[in-house]
């Protein structure tokens, strides 16, 4: 998956969960994050903290990792077995640390264009 389409992804999934549930503004509210914010992040023109990330999940009553699950495939049921339980940390734990490395290099791109 590519940056783009990971941005993507996670724009279209935080539209669809909080569809019927939260406006923009009232998501922003509950997170204690501005309006700004969720929109420039559903607008893929801001990528989220990991601290809002979790905040919109929680706010969603969703894990993290379904933010990034194409939307294709987000329908997909899992059991809640001791295997798939450890199998969606691991998941999560790589997503965490894919987001950060893509984020490292965004803000690297940011540092040497801003000197």
């Amino acid at each position: 998956m590519t940056e783009q389409q990971l941005h993507e992804t996670l724009s279209q999934n935080i539209k669809k969960y909080r569809k019927g549930k939260y406006t923009q503004e009232q998501l922003a509210e509950k997170i204690g994050v501005s309006v700004q914010n969720i929109n420039d992040i559903e607008g893929k023109r801001r990528w989220p903290r990991e601290s809002t990330l979790v905040k919109i999940a929680e706010a969603l009553e969703i894990e993290v990792y379904q933010l990034f699950i194409p939307h294709d495939l987000s329908n997909i049921k899992i059991d809640e077995t001791d295997e798939n339980i450890k199998i969606r940390a691991k998941i999560q734990e790589q997503l965490v640390s894919d987001f950060r490395k893509s984020m490292n290099k965004l803000l690297d791109k940011w540092e040497i264009t801003d000197i």
